[in-house]
């Protein structure tokens, strides 16, 4: 059977519901699904719940995004369900920086003449972590783009509008999810190999403790494939993969694509 260990729900910056999200999965036959929200495990008990109603496996987890050498770099974290609300301190204040950007982004659109308020941005999140993805529909509704990617390209990461994320370092992301019984796993390597920094950052990040990769990915070939399991082979990490579905705010993303085998899945329970 499939798995597919890394998804987004409304929690962050997905389009389905915890419980939306874990009917379509079981619907299409998967074993089970990796909560990965960004920067939140907000969406991971309901999700728990929805797994006992449907019968699909459900991994606990989330995705942090870290500053390495100038760009942004994901690590993920998985946790056992009895231990997954241990890192939830640790969000506090990656939640007062998203809040105060989402604050200076609005106060650039209003200085550019987009009409949007930080209420309607959080009105569009509906208590899940207010984001970006929320700003663009409040523009899309507003007729100031006609879809996401128009909003984005045309409005959100233009020089004048744009607001960098502050962003916490790679140990500390990697420290906090071993100290709290996590297993800390590096996100789509691909970002990484674009960037020219794969070879050389893996190895740090082995160094900080880092236990795994995400060999399979939606934006990882054949080939990039073959070479995260290679070098998960040479550092002995465990290997784990996910679409990295966000429903409609990610087109490319395709809830069980690619296909990633369920011996992974176990293997990374057993460490668990």
């Amino acid at each position: 059977m499939m798995v597919d260990m890394h998804t987004h729900t409304t929690a962050s910056d997905g389009s389905l519901s915890p419980d939306e999200l874990v009917v379509t999965a079981a619907r299409m036959g998967l074993e089970a699904v990796g909560i990965t929200d960004h920067d939140t495990i907000g969406g991971v008990e309901e999700a728990i719940e929805a797994g006992r109603k449907y019968g699909i496996g459900i991994l606990a987890g989330v995705e942090l995004g870290v500053d390495h050498e100038g760009k942004e770099t994901h690590i993920l974290g998985y946790f056992s369900h009895l231990n997954y609300k241990r890192i939830n301190g640790y969000f506090d204040w990656i939640l007062e920086k998203r809040h105060e950007r989402n604050r200076k982004l609005v106060q650039n659109l209003n200085k550019k003449g987009y009409d949007v308020s930080v209420e309607e941005m959080y009105e569009k999140a509906a208590g899940g972590t207010p984001g970006r993805p929320h700003l663009a529909k409040c523009l899309i509704e507003k007729g100031y783009a006609k879809d996401i990617n128009e909003v984005f390209e045309k409005i959100l990461l233009h020089r004048d509008i744009y607001v960098p994320r502050e962003k916490t370092k790679p140990e500390s992301a990697i420290r906090e999810i071993l100290t709290n019984g996590g297993i800390p796993v590096l996100a789509h390597p691909v970002y990484m190999d674009r960037d020219g920094i794969f070879e050389s950052s893996l190895k740090l990040f082995v160094e900080m403790g880092l236990r795994g990769i995400e060999a399979f990915h939606c934006d990882h070939s054949t080939k990039d494939t073959e070479k995260y399991l290679r070098a998960a082979g040479q550092y002995d990490l465990i290997i784990t993969g996910g679409s990295d579905f966000h429903g409609v705010n990610k087109d490319n993303a395709r809830l069980g694509e690619p296909a990633v085998d369920n011996k992974y899945y176990h293997g990374l329970l057993e460490l668990l």
